[in-house]
């Protein structure tokens, strides 16, 4: 049986709060523990823990989880989004989201690799028909925000993926020209226009396939922004791969 595991911050608690904590439980666990449940653990997540994922279904082109099987969340039934499909291993919810202040304010870059295999392996199962992608391109940093933190979480988890398929990754391909403030610190109706002309993209080979991979996916508009400016550099298909996606909020 599992530990019991805190009960998730109050919704008042600052993003930033939320990160501190998160890397203190982090770092005070012992060695050869599970980094969610506590319990003795060789890998970063023990195997009760990386089975235990809510979602059963997800929205093939969003990754947006359901309550039952379809083809398509409403808003996606209503308006296509630009990358053709989304995978995710897990919902930003507790305790996975733990994960993500790990990642992001941890300085442990060798988590994010070993959670991409993950990701990589959750894709191989559950995506079969997803063909080989040309590149596997990481959601970028602006170059202000790369040098603050030093790392990127998702070129990491990129390079994590990519050495599980085996295919090619590379985080040249697509940059980030112009620094803003970080789309977890807006209000979802305001992070659209935020992220508008942001990313910026090489020529790529006419109608390659590309598989764009972050962290989180909350509005979708990150990755909705990336996957047009590949698009107008001459990918074919972009698909993209999160670690956690952030559930519909509950109907009130």
């Amino acid at each position: 049986m599992h530990a019991q595991l805190p009960a998730a911050p109050p919704k008042a608690t600052s993003a930033r709060l939320r990160a501190l904590l998160g890397t203190l439980a982090a770092a005070l666990l012992p060695d050869g523990a599970c980094r969610l449940c506590a319990l003795p653990s060789r890998a970063p997540l023990c195997s009760a823990c990386q089975c235990e994922r809510p979602a059963r279904w997800r929205c093939p082109r969003c990754a947006l989880a359901l309550s039952g099987p379809g083809a398509a969340c409403g808003s996606c039934a209503l308006r296509l989004p630009a990358f053709a499909g989304a995978l995710a291993w897990s919902d930003y919810a507790p305790p996975w989201d733990r994960l993500v202040s790990q990642l992001k304010f941890g300085d442990d870059p060798a988590l994010a690799r070993w959670l991409g295999m993950l990701l990589g392996q959750c894709l191989r199962a559950e995506r079969p028909g997803w063909a080989p992608a040309r590149w596997v391109l990481p959601v970028p940093l602006s170059p202000g925000r790369l040098r603050r933190r030093g790392y990127n979480q998702a070129w990491e988890l990129a390079r994590g993926l990519a050495r599980e398929l085996d295919w090619p990754c590379d985080c040249r391909l697509l940059l980030r020209r112009r620094d803003g403030p970080a789309q977890s610190t807006l209000p979802l109706a305001r992070r659209a226009a935020n992220l508008r002309g942001a990313f910026v993209a090489s020529p790529l080979a006419r109608g390659a396939r590309l598989l764009l991979v972050d962290d989180v996916m909350t509005s979708g508009h990150t990755a909705e922004q990336a996957a047009r400016a590949l698009l107008r550099a001459g990918a074919g298909d972009v698909r993209v791969a999160v670690l956690l996606r952030t559930p519909a909020a509950a109907p009130r």
